[in-house]
């Protein structure tokens, strides 16, 4: 790249003062951070999709394949995402494309790990529910109901509290 005569848009303050390189620099890593860092749910999410074939009527070899095909074509433009502010940084195209491809590198092992622990969750999960369940009964239990009788709200507290009990449990028996 040849030398320019003044800063392009993109490398001034509004009020055209110059970002110093630095900055720009940093602000291209925090992109490229950024997408990789999106990249490792979008794998988890085609793993899980993987993992669970089978699992449910719903959780097919054709949902899974649709939904991997879908987060690939939308990572086309991550991947322009990350490259062209490194291609105006000054590496070369083929650096910046490889860089591009490398943000994406994440998702096969995100998913992996999303495939497996969909496996070997799958038995674990009614204890971490349980255990969920449990903490919030306890939150609900310590926190929320003597800080609502403090604020004098108590009856209305205990009686929303109960309403919602029955919704949950009709809820229960009528869809369970």
């Amino acid at each position: 790249g040849g030398q320019q005569d003044a800063p392009t848009p993109s490398q001034t303050f509004k009020d055209n003062t110059p970002v110093p390189a630095s900055c720009s620099w940093r602000r291209i890593m925090l992109l490229i951070l950024a997408i990789t860092i999106h990249n490792i749910p979008e794998g988890l999410a085609v793993g899980v999709g993987f993992g669970a074939i089978g699992k449910s009527a719903s959780a097919t070899f054709e949902s899974a394949r649709n939904l991997a095909i879908g987060i690939g074509i939308q990572n086309f433009p991550e991947g322009l995402a990350v490259s062209l502010p490194l291609r105006g940084a000054g590496f070369s195209t083929w650096r910046a494309f490889w860089y591009g491809q490398l943000s994406g590198m994440v998702e096969p092992f995100a998913g992996l790990f999303g495939a497996f622990s969909v496996v070997l969750a799958e038995p674990l999960l009614p204890y971490a529910l349980a255990f969920a369940a449990g903490a919030m009964v306890y939150v609900v239990m310590d926190d929320i109901i003597p800080e609502a009788q403090i604020s004098g709200n108590g009856k209305l507290a205990s009686w929303t509290a109960i309403f919602g009990f029955v919704i949950m449990m009709s809820l229960d028996v009528g869809l369970g």
